[in-house]
């Protein structure tokens, strides 16, 4: 699980009573956005007051007026401007809210008003409005992007019954029933293809643009739409496990997560207008005993309380975070959190694996060297004893060898973790793997001549031979290692539990700082630890996975990104950051938008200080 997820309890624990004590922007106040008063806000009554008060006071400047009748006219125009914000003032006295923005401003507006600064008492609430409204459309358009998602939701599916087609709640499925889509519907639940051909939109899934074409055997995910013919899917997984829902979840539970941006910001917003408040009558009186000249003190009072309202500035750090989870899930990235975010945009030493993500994870053969043996012979023992294993190399062998006519009840099989396979293959004891693992059996290898990793064999003590295997650099990954150097990456490490001499060109060509090879699982943990240790405080580290065979690692970085997490349950539990295709591309991408965030957010926040 990753180290976002392994905090989830506690931050959720603390988020209630920390949030409630600083006053602070509750996910119950982000999501208000879409309440009838909010929208209510975003209607046209603010807009045609605050024009109607604006034009009222310019056409005051050029009335005859004087006197009593001066005064009662911007008296007209002070309570058309404020009285949306009275109303929001009475319900922040209801609800304790003493020291919120508005009732600092209409204090403000107030003294001023009656010190007679009449046309800037005014203009206090006009400019207020206008910022508020910025702000409540933003909010609204960053909280559009994060509801898009659930559009890939299906709320029906056609399921196959003794008595027809029944179109039902998708919570109605069971998990084996067959399930029809016609074209132009949304899959409602993952499953297999058990009849027809047709094509797939995967974009709002896994943000690929181009269409999946499917046919029977293939798996299918929910949320994707069917393009070009019926096709029949059997339910493989419950709504609850079903990848639409999953993503969905994920997107809205990101709220829940904060950045320490946002903290701070919290902090700001709840004690920075009662502090304003408070030195400006500490001021007020201060000043007012030393030099006796109550009025001015009290205008100058005025503009410090003008100045709170500016506090509502540093929300703008929360929608800059929404906004980018947003962006990032339209493009088939999901992150859980703006912390997550924050992390990305503060790593400065990005940790990749190499099988399956800067290689595409589909070994061949290049060539067979037996020893005393048939290249059958050698080809049919290897892939037996690797009969089990998910490893891509196993997938070669088995593909090599063809059709094995073996019992698997005679087979007893234990994988070697970063070595390879000990097997049983009936009486004979048989070691497939790397050179490591049969010199620790006293076994000696014959050294490769040619490039290519090399997968030994032996059986009962003798040594069969070797069989050369090739994994292709994943295409993109030199330009996406590059960009990802130039968005502020200074350290690119990349570990593999490949032999040296395979692995160190590979690292060369793509320029890598670091490389650790010949790594068993537990020594990939160990170099993330050392990594971890020697970041710096100020910096973080993000590791790139498949997210499959990386979970201890993800829960040790500070952010742990899944390459291809699309199916792949394990990589939702435990990544921070899920790439559901596997374009590399988007690893720069993601860490791209993560900085300019975290920049834009740094420097609003920096405006906000100077002002």
């Amino acid at each position: 699980m990753s180290k976002h997820l392994v905090q989830k309890d506690k931050d959720i624990k603390n988020k209630k009573s920390f949030f409630e004590k600083n006053d602070a922007i509750e996910t119950d106040e982000k999501k208000d956005v879409f309440s009838k008063n909010s929208i209510k806000n975003l209607n046209i009554n603010p807009l045609v007051s605050m024009g109607i008060s604006t034009l009222l006071l310019i056409a005051i400047q050029f009335c005859p007026l004087d006197g009593w009748m001066l005064k009662a006219a911007y008296a007209v125009v002070f309570l058309l401007s404020a009285l949306e914000l009275i109303w929001d003032v009475l319900e922040n006295f209801s609800l304790k809210k003493y020291f919120a923005e508005e009732n600092i401003i209409i204090l403000a507006a107030i003294i001023a008003f009656s010190l007679n600064i009449n046309i800037e008492s005014v203009l206090i609430l006009i400019f207020y409005k206008i910022t508020k409204l910025i702000y409540q459309k933003a909010e609204k358009n960053c909280w559009e992007r994060i509801n898009k998602i659930s559009s890939i939701e299906s709320t029906y599916a056609n399921v196959e019954t003794a008595e027809g087609i029944l179109r039902v709640g998708y919570d109605y499925v069971n998990v084996g029933d067959i399930i029809h889509i016609a074209p132009g519907e949304i899959i409602p639940l993952d499953g297999i293809v058990v009849d027809g051909i047709s094509t797939l939109d995967t974009v709002s899934v896994s943000g690929q643009s181009s269409p999946w074409a499917v046919n029977e055997g293939y798996k299918v995910y929910s949320g994707c739409r069917n393009l070009t013919s019926p096709i029949k899917v059997r339910v493989t997984k419950s709504f609850e496990q079903s990848t639409a829902y999953n993503l969905v979840e994920l997107v809205k539970s990101s709220t829940l997560y904060y950045s320490r941006q946002e903290k701070f910001a919290v902090r700001i917003k709840h004690y920075y207008a009662a502090g304003i408040l408070v030195a400006a009558i500490v001021v007020t009186v201060v000043s007012s005993l030393i030099n006796g000249d109550w009025l001015k003190n009290i205008e100058n009072t005025t503009v410090m309380l003008t100045t709170a309202g500016t506090v509502l500035s540093v929300s703008y750090i929360g929608l800059g975070y929404i906004k980018s989870i947003g962006i990032a899930a339209e493009t088939g990235v999901f992150v859980k959190g703006a912390d997550c975010i924050e992390s990305m945009a503060r790593s400065e030493t990005v940790v990749f694996d190499k099988t399956g993500i800067i290689t595409e994870g589909r070994y061949i053969i290049t060539d067979v060297f037996p020893n005393k043996v048939s290249e059958q012979e050698l080809l049919v023992m290897a892939a037996t004893a690797e009969r089990f294993s998910r490893h891509p190399v196993a997938v070669a062998l088995r593909e090599a060898a063809g059709q094995i006519d073996i019992d698997h009840k005679s087979l007893k099989i234990e994988e070697v973790p970063g070595r390879g396979i000990s097997a049983f293959v009936g009486e004979k004891q048989v070691y497939v793997g790397n050179t490591a693992l049969l010199e620790e059996h006293g076994i000696k290898c014959v050294v490769p001549t040619r490039p290519g990793a090399a997968i030994h064999v032996a059986v009962d003590g003798r040594y069969w031979g070797h069989i050369l295997v090739t994994d292709r650099i994943r295409r993109g990954a030199f330009d996406a290692l590059e960009k990802l150097r130039a968005e502020g990456a200074k350290k690119l490490v990349l570990l593999t539990g490949d032999v040296l001499s395979v692995a160190k060109p590979l690292a060369s060509k793509l320029n890598f700082d670091m490389l650790r090879a010949e790594l068993k699982p537990t020594e990939k943990v160990s170099a993330v630890d050392y990594l971890m240790s020697n970041k710096g405080d100020s910096s973080a580290l993000a590791f790139v996975g498949d997210g499959n065979s990386n979970d201890q690692i993800m829960s040790r970085v500070d952010v742990g990104v899944a390459l291809g997490a699309l199916g792949s349950e394990s990589a939702l539990a435990c990544a921070d950051v899920l790439i559901m295709d596997r374009d590399i591309k988007k690893i720069p991408n993601v860490f791209s938008l993560s900085k300019l965030t975290y920049k834009t957010n740094m420097l609003s926040t920096l405006v906000w200080c100077l002002v």
